[in-house]
């Protein structure tokens, strides 16, 4: 118990001097940054009694989040009231049971205690642990908050915890938005959709006080990572230090969940040249030179849990159905990937001037962006190809990724057999033709998401 008590002294320096929250590392980069994005829902959520599941990949601002709650809570309450604790430091679930008990029994709250288990899917069957603790009575006047930058383990909270989360609810971290990448530099621009106000008339007023253009290239090479956008934004460059750094957040999670790195290099290297295309897993196997469909499809679902990439399937509109057994499409979850696995994978260090000049990898990366936004508004999105193809379809919705200086009605014959309402997402073009309303891909990811929620 003495290492076990050690080790929580250690990680919560706040339990003899409250004053030391001011003084952790994460607090105190963020105070260095010059650009801060908030999940706002989540501080401003009301903790009840329950297990709240946090999501989200590494470097995504999820520990950050736990420091700020302490912070602000810490001066209403109790300062041994809060529990910090990297789960990287333990081994086994008993491992998880030991560490709260230990708590609990030297610590005890008179108001609530909040129980903040960091990257707990480090440990295996680490909920087991959890649900042990809650059948065990240990649940009252105490709120779990479990993260994890994985959703292998963190899926199997809905089958050990079933009606043992009391009020938890989730919480999915994501990399920053193009709308708040713009907002936090241009803090005195008002970028909501007036309730009178025609797109027209929103797109003019933005870009004639915003260089839209511009942010989106940058946008394009920096992606939605905060420290990587911070960074940009004060050097116009990424670093090797953080280009390390998110490099070997991908070999740790690789590592962590008994993969090998070479296969896992194969198949990143095979998605880097195939966004936009669909695939099969045969063909994925061959092209990459690993032979068995098996272990693609083994390493590509390994990759969409670690939320480095996400697939999308082939939605057959006449037979209203998914059908899961042709051809995937695949897309990188942050534009910044795109730097990134160029970097690691093939040498080459990120460049603005390389990525402005290639006209056909902003292309792919619009389309990336095009689903990225998509997902974010209606969660499930699925693309077509029958005789056509249609990039993606989400409910009675279609849409069209056409980053391109001209666009010809060839280039969007799959959406003449489409019933619903229809979208091309255009470099510059903003028009509306046959019922089709074309936009700006720039104008697309600023105007919130209810806009295109078709009833």
């Amino acid at each position: 118990m003495a290492n076990l008590l050690e080790k929580i002294y250690s990680s919560n320096p706040w339990f003899e001097n409250e004053q030391l929250i001011e003084e952790d590392l994460h607090i105190r980069d963020l105070a260095d940054s010059q650009h801060i994005f908030l999940n706002r829902e989540f501080l401003e959520h009301k903790f009840a009694d329950g297990v709240y599941i946090v999501t989200g990949p590494r470097q995504i601002g999820k520990t950050t989040h736990l420091k700020l709650l302490i912070q602000q809570k810490i001066n209403i309450a109790s300062k041994t009231d809060f529990l910090y604790f990297n789960c990287d430091l333990l081994e086994t679930k008993e491992d998880v049971v030991d560490l709260v008990e230990t708590y609990l029994k030297n610590f005890p709250s008179k108001k609530r205690s909040f129980i903040m288990l960091d990257e707990i899917t480090a440990v295996k069957d680490s909920i087991l642990g959890i649900k042990y603790l809650i059948d065990k009575g240990i649940k009252k006047n105490i709120t779990y908050i479990l993260t994890g930058s994985s959703t292998i383990e963190i899926k199997k909270t809905g089958e050990y915890l079933p009606g043992r989360r009391g009020n938890g609810v989730d919480f999915h971290f994501t990399p920053v938005s193009f709308r708040d990448f713009v907002k936090i530099q241009y803090d005195k621009i008002n970028f909501d959709l007036g309730v009178k106000e025609s797109l027209e008339k929103y797109y003019a007023r933005i870009k004639n006080k915003v260089p839209l253009a511009k942010e989106l290239n940058n946008y394009f090479f920096c992606g939605g990572i905060p420290k990587i956008i911070n960074e940009y934004l004060a050097k116009k460059s990424i670093g090797l230090e953080n280009l390390n750094l998110y490099r070997d957040w991908i070999v740790s999670e690789i590592a962590k969940n008994g993969k090998r790195e070479n296969i896992s290099k194969q198949i990143l290297a095979r998605i880097l040249n195939s966004v936009t295309s669909d695939v099969s897993y045969n063909s994925f196997a061959q092209d990459s030179g690993i032979g068995s469909h098996n272990t693609v499809y083994e390493y590509l679902n390994f990759l969409e849990d670690a939320f480095i990439v996400s697939q999308i399937y082939n939605y057959d509109y006449d037979q209203k159905k998914i059908n899961f057994r042709k051809n995937k499409k695949i897309y990188l979850n942050d534009p910044f990937l795109f730097s990134l696995l160029e970097w690691w994978l093939n040498g080459k260090i990120p460049s603005t001037k390389l990525m402005f000049e290639d006209s056909i990898l902003k292309s792919r990366i619009a389309e990336n962006l095009t689903f990225l936004h998509l997902k974010k508004i209606f969660s499930e999105v699925y693309f077509h190809r029958n005789n056509e193809e249609i990039d993606f379809i989400c409910g009675k919705s279609a849409f069209e990724s056409k980053f391109q200086n001209k666009i010809a009605s060839d280039d969007f014959k799959g959406l003449s057999e489409f019933t619903g309402s229809k979208f091309i997402i255009t470099k510059n073009t903003f028009d509306v033709r046959k019922e089709i309303k074309f936009l700006p891909l720039e104008l697309f990811l600023l105007v919130e998401g209810k806009y295109f929620k078709i009833k």
